[in-house]
């Protein structure tokens, strides 16, 4: 049986639409809080608007109302299964989370999912995780479906660094990071990780060293920079994963735009 990252079964390609009609391609990843499953992808992905301007995504001005999701199949590596979930409730509601302060501020949410007996999660909080250093110029891994599902049915790594100072994310108006990485369409909503081999170091400024690997989830990616020129800075945007943890915690439903 070949060896697997666990990490590359926690993400899923999330197809968008509006009744039948396909608007878009993302990614998402599993969380698990309280033994409650969410996807947890981007706010632009499930609202088909973009965060800053409110402008429709889709040149149709339609807005998503359902996900494809394609779940790993349980004791069937690489296979996936597609389960459709509704972004609204009856009266037309959003049925996903938001950061309970910023609102999509904040380009993330959390999916409440109920899924088959078939399907098997894989939720990124219940995977090994070291408290790795997280510093500026350090490289860190995208792992997403730029171009849909790949072969195996698992996720593309995109190599990227760490482009502002991550000290900074998350105060005043900024609560982003930048990473240096030319994505492509179908990423947006990756987890972004870190990963480190021999020797590493911790938070608290000790090195440890050890056989294999070490893994820590960074954040959500949210897609590119916005650029004019096709030789302009490939830069994209990475939101703290500790928003994620306030977005799930909060419980807060988006209201309706």
């Amino acid at each position: 049986m070949p060896t697997i990252d666990q990490y590359s079964v926690s993400t899923v390609p999330v197809e968008m639409f509006f009744n039948e009609t396909f608007l878009s391609l993302g990614t998402g990843f599993v969380w698990e809080s309280s033994g409650q499953i969410f996807l947890i992808t981007n706010w632009h992905n499930v609202s088909g608007r973009n965060p800053n301007t409110g402008a429709h995504l889709s040149t149709t001005l339609a807005e998503p109302n359902k996900l494809r999701v394609w779940w790993n199949v349980r004791n069937q590596l690489g296979n996936k299964q597609a389960v459709e979930h509704n972004l609204l409730d009856d009266e037309g509601r959003p049925l996903w989370f938001v950061h309970p302060d910023h609102q999509q501020g904040v380009d993330a949410v959390a999916l409440p999912v109920l899924l088959p007996d078939i399907i098997e999660p894989y939720p990124i909080t219940a995977m090994e995780q070291r408290d790795l250093e997280i510093q500026i110029g350090m490289d860190v891994f995208v792992l997403g479906y730029p171009f849909g599902i790949t072969q195996g049915g698992l996720p593309v790594w995109k190599r990227g660094s760490i482009a502002t100072e991550p000290q900074l994310a998350n105060t005043g108006n900024q609560r982003h990071l930048l990473l240096d990485t030319a994505s492509r369409p179908g990423m947006s909503g990756s987890p972004v990780i870190r990963k480190a081999w021999g020797s590493y170091m911790l938070t608290d400024g000790s090195v440890a060293m050890g056989h294999g690997s070490a893994t820590k989830l960074v954040g959500i990616y949210s897609g590119r920079l916005a650029a004019n020129d096709p030789l302009d800075a490939q830069l994209g945007i990475m939101w703290p994963a500790v928003l994620l943890n306030e977005i799930v915690s909060g419980g807060v439903r988006d209201e309706p735009r």
